[in-house]
């Protein structure tokens, strides 16, 4: 049979094994099914002592109580029927006893009378002991039902002998034949270094991710032992995985999406170079084909037209890095330089809403530990809202506001400020949630993607409204480590 017939089809439970096992955590249980002949001849040889002790001290220190302990063991190890048994036999030696010890009665009926008074407590005695082993029984049932029906495999470890003392039937399908041997071990070394129960480790074993917990105990016979659960996490860190896979895959589109908006942007950058290399070389050319061409010139406008085709190239080649997949590159920066590239690049953007871009420059900033391209983009995502939150104001606001400072010992910080309409309060507990947005035509990504850039960095990011109106967005970055 192969393993997922084996999953779908589970063997049956081995209960007597199982319940036998279990009711060996009792200690006095497991004493006497141990030595079952033993308390049959123990309670034998009682119930002559007794008779004889009863007998020899002439009936004055009513010993016959003793015939309890006879009674109660005799029911314990083999059940009520030995109780019985026991009961009529202690009750016998009573009345041989008393009346060979010439007991005298008023009447010689309360003889008998006694005796079955006698009778009845050790009956009473043997009922309340067989009802004792009988709820014992259920419990027993109970915690194998428990063990049995939980999803996670449980096993008990002698570390000691490295030998399995309990296991359930999660375990028995989990861990089939042979491998039973080796997930013990493996799950043995992580449970005596997990410590905590609450907290565990998570072990890769036979292609699949376990989460163990341990937990230490006394077995029956007082020796420590090792309680192991070993819960199947394979399908949350798959799920786990395939988020990340979704998340890199919603970042790279947040980039296309950004790469769609900033078009309008690069195209205007790169008519400038363009048409600067067009006019160097158109004029170049008019020279050479009117015979006046003079070297030095040539070469100085063939230079200009290089620098600007050098320009081109950089936008990009900046374009480029912005929409393809990388790793980020962490590493010391000057934060006031990242900002003026940025603002540099919303030129255009603000041309275009009448808006102009503001910056106001802590100086003598520590460096910034963050990468460059990322960094660059959170500030051009949150400048270009700016612009396009007073833009849709009705003209209400003409300025964008970027602001550097040192926040903390080891902190800058980052504000971009705006004079729109500001957050609406519908929008505040929802603005940084995928797929939210307060433009008609936005895909709601940005702030998002901002944020887990900003929290990549060790940071933060948030929101306020602006003293006067519009709306500020903060965020902080780390300071780089001096080198030492």
């Amino acid at each position: 049979m192969n393993a997922a017939a084996t999953a779908a089809h589970p063997p049956p439970i081995d209960t007597a094994r199982t319940r036998a096992l279990l009711r060996k955590s009792n200690a006095l249980s497991a004493a006497f099914l141990r030595r079952r002949g033993a308390v049959l001849g123990l309670s034998l040889i009682s119930l002559v002592a007794i008779a004889i002790a009863d007998l020899s001290t002439g009936y004055e220190l009513a010993l016959s109580l003793l015939y309890i302990g006879p009674v109660v063991a005799s029911t314990w190890a083999f059940g009520l029927r030995a109780g019985v048994a026991v009961s009529l036999l202690a009750t016998a030696a009573w009345i041989a006893t008393d009346a060979l010890a010439e007991h005298h009665y008023s009447l010689p009926v309360y003889r008998y009378w006694e005796g079955f008074i006698r009778l009845a407590t050790f009956l009473l005695f043997a009922g309340i002991v067989d009802r004792l082993k009988e709820a014992l029984a259920r419990s027993d049932d109970r915690m194998i039902k428990v063990l049995e029906g939980l999803d996670a495999a449980v096993c008990v470890i002698d570390p000691a002998a490295g030998s399995i003392l309990y296991r359930n039937r999660p375990f028995d399908v989990a861990f089939p034949g042979e491998m039973r041997g080796e997930a013990a071990q493996r799950f043995l070394e992580a449970g005596v270094g997990a410590g905590s129960a609450e907290q565990g480790e998570e072990l890769s074993f036979a292609e699949r991710w376990f989460l163990v917990r341990a937990r230490w105990l006394n077995w029956i016979d007082e020796r420590p032992v090792l309680l192991l659960s070993a819960t199947d996490v394979t399908a949350r860190r798959e799920a786990e995985a395939l988020n990340r896979e979704q998340e890199a895959r919603l970042q790279a589109t947040a980039r296309l999406v950004a790469v769609g908006e900033i078009a309008s942007s690069i195209a205007h950058e790169l008519n400038q170079p363009l048409a600067a290399i067009a006019s160097y070389v158109l004029g170049c050319l008019r020279r050479l084909r009117a015979g006046a061409a003079d070297p030095r010139a040539l070469a100085g406008a063939l230079e200009q037209a290089g620098e600007q085709a050098e320009r081109a190239g950089q936008i990009i080649r900046r374009v480029r890095d912005f929409v393809r997949a990388r790793q980020p590159a962490l590493a010391a920066l000057d934060l006031n330089s990242v900002v003026e590239r940025a603002a540099a690049a919303l030129a255009h953007d603000g041309e275009r809403a009448e808006t102009r871009v503001t910056l106001h420059l802590a100086p003598d900033l520590p460096q910034a530990q963050a990468d460059a391209l990322m960094l660059e983009q959170v500030i051009l995502n949150l400048a270009r809202n700016a612009i396009d939150a007073m833009h849709g104001a009705g003209g209400s606001g003409t300025k964008v506001d970027i602001v550097t400072a040192c926040a903390g010992p080891d902190t800058l910080q980052v504000t971009v400020a705006d004079r729109g309409p500001g957050i609406a309060e519908e929008m505040q507990g929802r603005l940084f949630e995928p797929f939210c947005s307060t433009k008609p035509e936005g895909m709601g990504l940005g702030l998002n993607i901002c944020r887990s850039i900003v929290e990549f960095h060790g940071g933060h990011l948030w929101n306020s409204q602006r003293e006067g109106g519009g709306a500020e967005f903060h965020f902080t970055l780390r300071i780089a480590e001096p080198d030492r």
